[in-house]
């Protein structure tokens, strides 16, 4: 009897540790299969990047400014959870994703003051971005709603839908401050790029109309304002580089530029 016992006690350890065994091996399997996944998104984010930034360089470092500056803002104003994060950070990369298409190529890189045709016909991009995203959707939820929301104002007055302050998605609300920043800070051939100061007191003006006032306000407080500060006087630094060593698909955007 004892050793029935024992025989029984031995075989239900063994089926534990099979058990176990094969827990351990479920779970290295789906770490596993997580990173590959992981691994293949940012793939993904970073083929359509480079779709968009191809034929135009300084779009690819406008994109990265503006999802680091936007990350750095989201990060302290709270309300997002790490997921929503993740998807703001991929939203502000890809929110210009419907320049893509080559109507919007010579607008983009005028110097003159746009027509009224170029002017509605630009603000066809916010949908055009959402519309290419929508396969990251699944993944990253509401990505397109904030992608096609990114240039809507807090009064109402924005486009391509004219809603207004908390129905634009909060993340769209931070990818509009950090996109505008950008382009006030950042010089190019034809404009000296704004301090960093100069360009707050442009956002100050716009709070309450084109943008959140209180994230403008928290813009202002620290940590934000040092991050905001340090990405602009990088970026400022990267494109004096290139206007000075322009790569020769600069060199040639700059030709087109002048042409338009």
């Amino acid at each position: 009897m004892a050793n029935s016992g024992n025989d029984r006690q031995r075989t239900t350890l063994v089926a534990l540790a099979a058990a176990g065994a094969v827990g351990a091996g479920w779970a290295i399997d789906a770490l596993r299969r997580q990173r590959s996944a992981r691994m293949m998104h940012r793939r993904l984010v970073e083929l359509l990047l480079n779709a968009l930034t191809a034929d135009d360089p300084m779009t690819a470092r406008h994109s990265r400014r503006v999802a680091d500056l936007s990350y750095a803002l989201a990060q302290t104003c709270g309300g997002l959870s790490r997921r929503e994060m993740a998807t703001l950070r991929v939203a502000a990369l890809l929110h210009d994703m419907g320049k893509i298409d080559d109507r919007f190529f010579l607008i983009v890189h005028s110097r003159k003051r746009l027509s009224e045709e170029q002017r509605a016909e630009i603000k066809h991009h916010p949908h055009q971005s959402a519309a290419i995203l929508g396969p990251l959707e699944g993944m990253h939820p509401g990505i397109q709603h904030i992608v096609s929301s990114h240039h809507e104002c807090w009064d109402g007055s924005g486009y391509p839908c004219g809603i207004a302050r908390e129905e634009i998605p909060l993340a769209a609300r931070i990818i509009a401050l950090a996109d505008v920043f950008d382009a006030l800070t950042q010089p190019r051939t034809y404009k000296d790029g704004m301090s960093v100061e100069e360009a707050l007191e442009k956002l100050d003006e716009g709070a309450g109309r084109q943008f959140d006032p209180n994230l403008v306000e928290l813009i202002e407080s620290s940590p934000v304002l040092e991050r905001w500060t340090e990405i602009a006087r990088k970026g400022q630094e990267d494109e004096r580089h290139h206007l000075r060593h322009p790569n020769p698909t600069e060199a040639v955007l700059e030709e087109v530029s002048e042409e338009v």
